[in-house]
């Protein structure tokens, strides 16, 4: 048994939370699969990984190998490019995928910040609509996780979690009375943007499901927000989108404290027998900041 293929196995186990799923995008056996997971813990003294019928996840201290894990993947990476036939680090081209909103408050700034390490990669960012199939055109997809997406093509990075709340304008509440509940919300015009209501509206944490979209529908959540303001209804989007109009006092938080259940945002990207350098280093980066952005907001 060696090193860099166990802990290979055990990234792609706590990335896909599946040995099955792992065992795929590896190309082993789901007991090859488990013998390197076992190998490790006996290395290491400690148990990495607590397993059930339906998930697997880490313990504490597995959680902390992973990370350790993917840096020293991404170091060992990064020695075998330096060795390799090229001088120039990263060359060629990437392609990413994400939905508008995503690609600009998100995507955007992490390419931003990629790029001047890698002076000779190019980079281009293409819209995709959110809960949508990858396409195995692009070498990564950025996207909330798709629910019943199984696909040995595919392999997947948690990044981070989301909830969206309920916002609508001073003058759009006057109108309609004291709001004292999440039921109530229902007999409110909606602004519920397309993916919303192909995913069936959403569900509040205290179990309401808002489902009843009004006489005005679109795709892109800003659009939607600027409906709000213009009195049309109440929006459900994440905070981050409507801070400037909540310090403007164009928008309020509608019944403070209520959130929807968590949904989580994902990369997606092609499971390839050798790793792409380019993908490799884009994915690293994404991970860095994800766990950056968390931790500031712990």
């Amino acid at each position: 048994m060696d090193w860099l293929n166990a802990v290979q196995t055990y990234v792609a186990v706590v990335e896909s939370s599946s040995f099955v799923q792992a065992a795929q995008q590896l190309n082993i056996t789901t007991s090859a699969c488990s013998k390197r997971i076992s190998w490790l813990e006996s290395q290491l003294h400690c148990q990495l990984l607590l397993r059930t019928t339906r998930r697997v996840r880490t313990t504490e201290q597995g959680q902390q190998f992973y990370l350790q894990s993917c840096d020293w993947l991404s170091q060992f990476n990064n020695m075998r490019q330096q060795l390799g036939p090229s001088s120039l680090g990263l060359t060629g081209s990437l392609t990413i995928g994400a939905p508008a909103v995503s690609g600009s408050l998100f995507v955007t700034p992490l390419i931003a910040s990629f790029l001047p390490k890698h002076p000779h990669l190019n980079i281009e960012l293409l819209e995709v609509e959110p809960g949508e199939i990858p396409d195995l055109s692009l070498d990564i997809v950025v996207t909330r996780q798709l629910d019943n997406f199984d696909s040995t093509s595919y392999r997947m990075l948690h990044l981070f979690n989301y909830a969206v709340k309920c916002f609508a304008s001073p003058t759009f509440l006057a109108g309609c009375g004291p709001i004292q509940s999440a039921k109530q919300l229902q007999a409110l015009p909606l602004l519920l943007v397309q993916g919303q209501i192909k995913a069936g509206g959403v569900k509040l944490n205290e179990g309401t499901v808002l489902n009843q979209a009004c006489r005005f529908v679109t795709h892109d959540p800003m659009a939607a927000i600027q409906a709000a303001v213009h009195h049309m209804g109440v929006v459900l989007v994440s905070e981050d989108l409507v801070q400037q109009h909540l310090l403007d006092g164009k928008l309020v938080e509608v019944l403070p404290g209520l959130l929807s259940e968590q949904r989580s945002v994902c990369a997606y990207y092609p499971a390839q027998r050798f790793e792409n350098p380019n993908i490799s280093a884009f994915l690293q980066h994404l991970r860095e900041q994800s766990q950056a952005a968390s931790n500031n907001h712990q």
